[in-house]
């Protein structure tokens, strides 16, 4: 299995497999062009989970990742936590249109929950992992960490929404540095839709979008927030591929 991981900065670019010590100029999110973004969003797909104590399905989003080398017998998605949990734990996901020989979500990473934590978007991501390979012409993207301070535009993709970019959001008083706050359109169902930007011309995911804040003290305003591909969340990923890999 091949693992295509980069780390962003606020003070430089370096890839994080293998280790490397290589810098570049103070990087900034840059959304995507109309080419990368049409690319881009053909690797974003819908994921139907039944939840076995409602008997309700719910629909969410995931994103295919470019990290399984020729000979996989699986693919691995990104994907917002609440979409394919619920009260009696994971729900049974598929890729919606897929079938069950390639579609089927057969094991999940989940985010740890801390009882008192007191933001639900805080740890809202999950590792999942397919039971064959989703189709070839399915766009597999990249994945990038990026710390607090990054500021710029980024590109929210999904299969439903036409190409714009939108601001990293600067809120007085913020203080979750898991979190990006974005001005990027959004609507129910489109949670764990990626967060894109440009690094040396190549796309990249570097976050998730997970749900939307309402500012009561700002006449309402709504904020987009996404899921940081956080050093810690990179972390757990690469111990999941690593385990894969020896599989």
């Amino acid at each position: 299995m091949m693992i295509r991981l980069t780390l962003l900065i606020a003070a430089g670019l370096a890839l994080v497999l293998p280790a490397s010590g290589q810098a570049a100029d103070r990087l900034a999110f840059m959304p995507l062009d109309p080419a990368s973004f049409a690319d881009s969003r053909n690797g974003v797909v819908r994921l139907l989970c039944a939840d076995a104590a409602t008997g309700h399905s719910y629909v969410s989003r995931a994103v295919l990742l470019d990290v399984s080398g020729a000979g996989g017998d699986h693919d691995i998605l990104l994907a917002a936590r609440h979409g394919v949990t619920g009260r009696a734990g994971e729900r049974q996901c598929r890729v919606y249109g897929e079938d069950e020989e390639t579609g089927q979500i057969i094991e999940m990473i989940l985010a740890p929950q801390n009882p008192h934590e007191d933001n639900e978007f805080g740890e809202d991501w999950a590792i999942l992992r397919t039971a064959g390979r989703l189709p070839a012409d399915i766009t597999r993207l990249q994945a990038a960490g990026s710390g607090p301070g990054m500021t710029g535009g980024l590109t929210m993709v999904n299969r439903v929404t036409d190409n714009q970019a939108c601001r990293v959001e600067q809120i007085e008083d913020w203080s979750d540095e898991r979190l990006i706050v974005h001005s990027c359109p959004s609507r129910p169902g489109l949670s764990g839709s990626p967060m894109v930007t440009m690094i040396k011309g190549v796309p990249h995911v570097v976050g998730l979008h997970v749900g939307q804040y309402v500012m009561l003290q700002d006449d309402g305003r709504r904020y987009g927030v996404a899921r940081r591909l956080s050093d810690h969340f990179l972390a757990t990923l690469i111990a999941f591929l690593e385990t894969d890999t020896a599989r």
